[in-house]
C-alpha cells in the first residue's frame, strides 16, 4: 500500500479555488491536512462570502482525492471553517514559522530555491556560482543540494570523497572557501550509489538537511532543487519558509512550456518568484564582440509579460563556465575569475538581494 503524504494531498488538491476571488485554496494556505494511516482529514478555511460554496468545494475535494489515491485512500473527513479573510491564516502561519525558527539553532537568513522546468539548463552550475558570488559580496552563505536522487554538488566542488559528520546531535556541514555545504551525496558510500526512495523518505531527508544541519547564522541559504515539479519543492516548502525562487531556463521557445509549468507550480504553492535567469543566452564573437543569440533573442519575453515576472540576468555561453565545473572549481570560486562572468553573477546577486529586501519590506 502506497503511503499518502501531505505533499501528495497538496498536489492532488491543485485547482480547487475560492470561486469569489478565483484563487487556489492551497496557494492561500486555506487547507489544513492531517493524515492517519491513509485516512485524510482536512480543515478548509473559507472567508464569509465563500462559505456558501462549501458543498460544491467538498464534492470537488472528495472527487480529486479519490481520483488521486484510489483504493489506497481509507477515508475522508472534511471540516469547513468560516474566517473573516485569508490574512488571518497568513498571520497564524507566520507565528508557527516564528516558533520553528526560534527552536531551530541555525538562522538560515533568506532561503532561495533554484528551480527549473527541465534538466540540462545549467541549474546546479548557476546555484553554486550564485552562492560564491554572494560569498564574495561579504555575505554568510550556505549551499544545500536538494536533489536527493541525483546530488551534484559533491562533484561540482570536487568533494566526492568527503562525508558529513555529527557533533552534538547536529550534522556538521562541510565548508569550502567559507561556503557551508550539505548534500545527501556526502552521506553515500560512492557517487554511483542509487537511492530508491519513496516520497516520505525524500521528505525526511530534506527536512534533516534543512533543520538538523548546524548551519550557524547565515544571510542566505541557496537550495539547488532537482528539475521538474516533483516532491522536492513540496517537501522544502513544507519544511522551511522559502523566501523566493529563481527559475532557470535557456533561450529556446520550446523550453517555455517547461518554464510555464514551473512558474505555475511556484504560484500554486504561494512561493515568491524572484525572476527568470536565461542561461546560455548568447555567445560573444571574439572578432567583433557582437552578441550572437544562439536560440534567438527575447523568445522568453512573452513569459515575462504573461506572468509579470522580471528577467534577472542573461548568462552568456562561455566554455570557462562549463570547463570550470568539469574540473570541480566553479568560475566564481577562482581567485581571478572570468571578468564577464564575474560581472554577470554580480548583477544576478544584487538583483536577488534587492528583490528579497523589497519582499521583506512589503510583508
Amino acid at each position: 500500500m502506497d503511503e499518502i503524504t501531505r505533499e501528495k494531498v497538496l498536489y492532488a488538491l491543485k485547482g480547487i479555488k475560492d470561486p469569489t476571488i478565483d484563487r487556489e485554496l492551497i496557494s492561500l494556505n486555506a487547507i489544513e491536512i492531517q493524515l492517519d494511516n491513509n485516512f485524510v482529514k482536512l480543515v478548509v478555511h473559507l472567508k464569509r462570502d465563500a462559505i456558501k460554496y462549501k458543498d460544491e468545494i467538498n464534492q470537488k475535494i472528495e472527487q480529486k482525492l479519490r481520483n488521486a489515491f484510489g483504493n489506497n485512500l481509507k477515508g475522508i473527513e472534511i471540516e469547513f471553517n468560516e474566517i473573516e479573510n485569508y490574512q488571518v491564516i497568513k498571520k497564524k502561519l507566520e507565528t508557527i514559522f516564528l516558533k520553528i525558527d526560534n527552536k531551530r539553532k541555525a538562522n538560515l537568513g533568506y532561503v532561495i530555491a533554484i528551480t527549473s522546468g527541465k534538466g540540462g539548463v545549467g541549474k546546479s552550475s548557476i546555484a553554486v556560482n550564485l552562492a560564491y558570488s554572494l560569498l564574495k559580496l561579504g555575505y554568510k552563505v550556505g549551499l544545500l543540494d536538494g536533489d536527493i536522487y541525483g546530488p551534484s554538488i559533491p562533484t561540482v566542488l570536487n568533494l566526492e570523497e568527503k562525508i558529513l559528520t555529527v557533533e552534538n546531535n547536529l550534522i556538521k556541514p562541510l565548508e569550502k572557501d567559507g561556503l557551508k555545504l550539505a548534500s545527501i551525496g556526502f552521506m553515500l558510500p560512492s557517487v554511483d550509489t542509487p537511492l530508491i526512495w519513496r516520497g516520505p523518505m525524500l521528505h525526511k531527508a530534506i527536512n534533516e538537511l534543512v533543520n538538523e544541519v548546524d548551519w550557524g547564522d547565515l544571510n542566505f541559504l541557496v537550495v539547488d532543487l532537482p528539475p521538474g515539479t516533483g516532491d522536492a519543492i513540496l517537501s522544502l516548502n513544507s519544511t522551511v519558509s522559502i523566501s523566493g525562487a529563481i527559475v532557470i531556463t535557456t533561450g529556446q521557445r520550446i523550453a517555455n512550456v517547461d518554464v510555464m509549468k514551473n512558474i505555475n507550480m511556484l504560484k500554486s504553492l504561494n512561493i515568491p518568484i524572484l525572476g527568470l535567469v536565461v542561461n546560455m543566452a548568447y555567445f560573444v564573437c571574439p572578432n567583433s564582440n557582437e552578441r550572437i543569440y544562439l536560440f534567438g533573442k527575447n523568445r522568453f519575453k512573452e513569459l515575462l509579460d504573461k506572468y509579470e515576472i522580471d528577467l534577472l540576468v542573461e548568462i552568456p555561453f562561455k566554455l570557462d563556465l562549463a570547463n570550470d565545473i568539469e574540473e570541480g572549481l566553479p568560475t566564481l570560486a577562482k581567485n581571478n575569475p572570468d571578468e564577464e562572468l564575474l560581472n554577470v553573477f554580480n548583477i544576478l546577486s544584487n538583483n536577488i538581494v534587492k528583490k528579497l529586501n523589497l519582499i521583506r519590506l512589503k510583508a
